[in-house]
């Protein structure tokens, strides 16, 4: 029977940005020390199991044959929502699974702290810039999936430290009773225009997808224009909420007619019958696009079972483990040409319909905590 371990700490917005952003300096390298860190005991709140007085040495797993093997997934993804790709990866494998779900920059944290003693063999997470920095950090292992050669380059690192498995999207989503289709924003950058004063709610920066957003925009943009931008939407009465989920409940009531967040939010809403409609912002021919981030599988430096982690990373890229990832919130396959899942909702595009940026992801994993220094205080719930 698979055990189930959530995890269930907060940390500080600036441990979170230390954690999915920051790498530790190699001794001499010249690069500023790393800051320190909580210890791995007041990481985990759940009590570590006794030590077997008399242990029995680990087998060293075959590659043919793992019925019966053990694995641990480290997940940022929510619990409810993971539990399809582990329950089918069981059921084909034989492996059974212990998942410990959490925060990505907690699961991040732990996996830098227990970097002498992994206790995860696979992360999976929501964060693609964090999983950047700890491969950076030497902390995932370098495994190129032969079921990744189709994922396009943007999305899986160029050593194979993490690999894509779905995408999310950066979206406007409009209440259709307050704002017709045909006058809906066509760009982030209109946002900011008198015609849509306080109509206009997004998430705080306690959102990773927010910061990731912010730091393409940084990058792309410069800090000048990125915090002048944020500056004018909260002049122009944007509202800035806790949770993307709360952008988009907001708009599918009809408290706000606009709301900035990732689009799976909106299927939630389609699927309650609010009067709702998603828009894929900047599709223009010089526009730059719309954001996507893909949610990524790694294999974890010195993970106990290392081969039971490798068949799980194929798994999760394959056609089997792509069909439960995809459903539960019609998040898209990678991979062009490949159909949405079954839980397709309406105006949801799949990756080969979505003019998107190029992104390198090492590069904004470095920006993130630059994002958080210059616009923390103005996207701070409630302000």
């Amino acid at each position: 029977m698979r055990r189930t371990i959530l995890g269930t700490l907060y940390l500080m917005l600036a441990a979170i940005v230390l954690a999915a952003c920051g790498t530790q300096a190699a001794p001499g390298s010249g690069t500023d020390a790393a800051q320190p860190t909580p210890t791995a005991a007041q990481a985990v709140t759940e009590p570590e199991p006794e030590a077997d007085p008399d242990p029995e040495p680990e087998a060293t797993e075959g590659s043919a044959n793992l019925e019966g093997a053990e694995l641990v997934v480290y997940s940022a993804r929510k619990e409810d929502l993971m539990k399809p790709l582990v329950d089918a990866f069981e059921k084909e494998t034989g492996i059974e699974v212990t998942l410990k779900s959490g925060k990505p920059a907690e699961l991040q944290l732990l996996i830098q702290q227990e970097k002498a003693d992994p206790r995860a063999d696979v992360y999976f997470t929501t964060d693609a810039g964090g999983a950047q920095s700890l491969g950076e950090q030497g902390l995932l292992e370098a495994y190129k999936s032969p079921n990744a050669t189709k994922v396009p380059a943007e999305f899986k690192a160029a050593d194979g430290t993490w690999t894509g498995v779905i995408g999310r999207s950066r979206n406007i989503i409009i209440n259709t009773q307050r704002v017709k289709p045909a006058n809906a924003p066509k760009s982030m950058f209109e946002l900011t225009d008198p015609k849509y004063k306080d109509q206009v709610a997004l998430a705080s920066i306690e959102e990773g997808s927010v910061r990731l957003w912010l730091a393409w925009l940084l990058t792309t943009r410069g800090e000048d224009f990125t915090v002048q931008y944020i500056k004018d939407l909260k002049a122009n009465g944007a509202k800035v909420l806790a949770e993307n989920s709360d952008v988009a409940q907001a708009v599918g009531r009809g408290e706000v007619p606009i709301g900035i967040t990732n689009h799976y939010y909106y299927v939630f809403e389609k699927r309650d019958n609010n009067p709702v409609a998603l828009v894929y912002p900047d599709q223009g021919g010089n526009d730059p696009g719309t954001l996507v981030m893909p949610l990524t599988v790694s294999v974890v430096e010195g993970a106990k079972h290392e081969d039971a982690a490798k068949k799980f990373v194929d798994f999760a890229l394959s056609p089997a483990g792509q069909e439960p990832l995809t459903t539960q919130e019609n998040e898209f396959p990678l991979v062009p040409g490949v159909a949405l899942g079954s839980a397709k909702a309406e105006g949801v595009r799949t990756i080969d319909e979505i003019k998107r940026p190029k992104v390198d992801f090492k590069e904004l994993a470095e920006a993130e905590k630059r994002v958080v220094e210059l616009l923390g205080p103005e996207l701070t719930a409630g302000e």
